[in-house]
């Protein structure tokens, strides 16, 4: 069995051009994961039931921002966890980025993120990250794909010597709470633009106020062909694409079931044509169905870290279980394991 020892993953996180991948299982406990979604959005007779539920967990997420709006004691709790976990996670990989030893290499890191909520911004926010959303402008803010090519630089005041600034740039592939439609322009919101008005409306009503009021990519098959975010959307996932296709890159793939078809079918892409890719697959439990029923099981460029027999790795193992692999001793840490051809 192939396998990937942690001296090698140092190494690969040293060098390498890192991606990450994160999903709606690192939002847990605040928001809960979309079980099914894009399967219910595809069903005619519980699209609107299904788009009702997306709605209600857009307008949750608004608490990140503002946690005045969340009232409720126990829900409150799982809110301040959640933030914990994130800036764990945020803390980890920009403690990574700047003891990167090569100069060679750039400061950067590509999160990639299916979620709509604000988690990573707010962690970036109060850590004192520097990140990169997108958006350029102080008054108007305007969103453009390419706003993420922009590399950021420290000049030092006696000698104009000049370094990379550690950077995050978070890349939407399925929009956010902080967009919004302006004609044909994305531009930034404080999540005010979203009502609290849409559960009471239905059918055409109920369909004008969503699509109005979310600049968000729906979870469904058709997604890039319903919504006026188009253009963003595939300019989002070439950027994906591209990314991975560098040579010698990393993708570390967190709380995320690999369900969605577009990204799983450009990620099966590139890990076929690029064989210095790496994937590291954190998975949730020791049996992973995903990884079993599709296609990645067979990629010799993938690496699933999973739990032990019987327990369970959520967003803050993960984080955990990586720090101990990059800031400590690897002797005497397991392996991590590639499954063989057709080994589930």
């Amino acid at each position: 069995m192939k396998k990937l020892n942690n001296k090698e993953l140092k190494e690969i996180i040293q060098s390498g051009n890192i991606n990450l991948l994160v999903g709606s299982g690192s939002s847990l406990p605040y928001l809960p994961t979309l079980n099914k979604i894009e399967e219910r959005m595809n069903d005619e007779s519980e699209r609107e039931k299904a788009q009702k539920d997306y709605y209600k967990i857009i307008r949750k997420s608004k608490s990140i921002c503002d946690e005045s709006l969340e009232t409720n004691t126990s829900e409150k709790k799982k809110l301040a966890t959640t933030k914990a976990n994130y800036d764990d996670f945020i803390g980890f990989w920009s403690e990574a980025i700047s003891k990167r030893s090569l100069s060679i290499v750039n400061k950067q890191i590509n999160l990639f993120t299916t979620n709509f909520d604000m988690f990573i911004e707010d962690a970036c926010e109060r850590l004192n990250v520097p990140y990169n959303d997108g958006f350029s402008g102080q008054i108007n803010a305007k969103f453009s794909v390419a706003n993420f090519n922009k590399i950021q630089k420290y000049k030092s005041l006696q000698f104009d010597n000049t370094s990379d600034i550690p950077l995050i740039n978070i890349i939407k592939l399925h929009g956010s709470v902080s967009w919004q439609t302006k004609g044909n322009e994305l531009i930034y919101s404080d999540g005010s633009h979203i009502g609290e008005n849409l559960e009471a409306k239905s059918d055409d009503d109920f369909l004008k106020a969503y699509k109005e009021q979310l600049a968000i990519i729906n979870p469904n098959a058709e997604k890039h062909f319903e919504t006026v975010l188009d253009t963003s959307y595939a300019a989002m996932l070439r950027k994906f694409t591209l990314e991975l296709e560098k040579e010698n890159s990393v993708l570390f793939i967190v709380g995320c079931s690999l369900d969605d078809k577009h990204i799983r079918d450009l990620l099966y892409g590139v890990m076929r044509s690029n064989p210095t890719l790496v994937v590291v697959y954190f998975a949730f439990s020791s049996y992973d169905e995903t990884a079993d029923k599709k296609e990645e099981a067979k990629n010799e460029n993938l690496y699933i870290l999973a739990p032990e027999t019987g327990s369970e790795q959520p967003f803050d193992k993960a984080t955990s279980r990586m720090r101990s692999i990059l800031f400590k001793d690897s002797e005497g840490i397991s392996e991590v394991e590639a499954p063989k051809d057709g080994e589930e």
